[in-house]
């Protein structure tokens, strides 16, 4: 190799390196299971995320957290962003900015055994021992003061207490908890009368990533405007 070439080639070299530094790459977490989110990020929510990062020039990796855990991480710095949360979650984290375009709605439902309960809304709830996931701010807010209520970490603890008897109603996602009954396997678990609520769900951001805020958004927009949001949701859920 010519002594002249190798000045050229460490430039050339440089030069990539320089740029694929330049490829930023943000850590996002979730508390979210299948549909929404998955371990290997083929949930709707997972791509939906990633389609609006790549629009903005940025990769993303998704990985799965406890929900107080994921604002914990997110609010620290620890993690760059979180999915999805309700708007006002920031309130009490003040390290979280949210991206104002809801990346997907939430229909919180009552789930348990005896399908006869009447259940109408979350002040019907009030007489029976309740559960949900702690760091689940809807429901949180929703039931505060009421006599019988319990956090537990995650999905799994949620359906166990309901399953061993050790609550009458779990608060849980709609289309995330008929789902769980139908993959696991379990009889004898039903939702109980219609949603709760229905919020709009936000990515989160840790705050020194607050100029990304408007593009996502646009991004976020655009791909509702295209299609490209829909399509993503069908390509994983069908129908459900």
């Amino acid at each position: 190799m010519s002594v002249r070439r190798i000045p050229f080639i460490l430039m050339l070299g440089t030069a990539v390196a320089c740029l694929s530094a330049q490829v930023q790459t943000l850590s996002l977490v979730t508390d979210d299971v299948y549909p929404r989110s998955t371990p290997d990020g083929r949930g709707f929510e997972d791509l939906i995320l990633k389609e609006a990062f790549r629009r903005v020039g940025i990769s993303i990796r998704t990985s799965q957290l406890p929900s107080e855990r994921a604002l914990i991480n997110v609010n620290q710095g620890i993690d760059d962003g979180l999915y999805v949360k309700i708007a006002g979650v920031e309130a009490g984290y003040p390290n979280l900015v949210r991206v104002p375009e809801p990346v997907c709605d939430y229909e919180f439902a009552a789930f348990g055994r005896d399908p006869s309960l009447k259940i109408t809304g979350y002040p019907s709830l009030a007489s029976y021992s309740i559960a949900f996931i702690r760091g689940w701010k809807n429901p949180e807010a929703a039931t505060a003061g009421m006599k019988s209520v319990t956090r537990v970490k995650d999905d799994q603890a949620l359906f166990e207490m309901l399953l061993d008897g050790r609550v009458d109603l779990i608060v849980y996602e709609s289309l995330q908890g008929r789902l769980w009954i139908r993959n696991h396997g379990l009889t004898g678990i039903h939702q109980i009368g219609p949603p709760l609520a229905t919020s709009e769900m936000f990515l989160y951001l840790n705050a020194r990533h607050r100029d990304l805020v408007p593009r996502l958004a646009a991004a976020l927009r655009d791909m509702k405007a295209d299609g490209t949001w829909s399509q993503i949701i069908h390509s994983v859920v069908g129908n459900p």
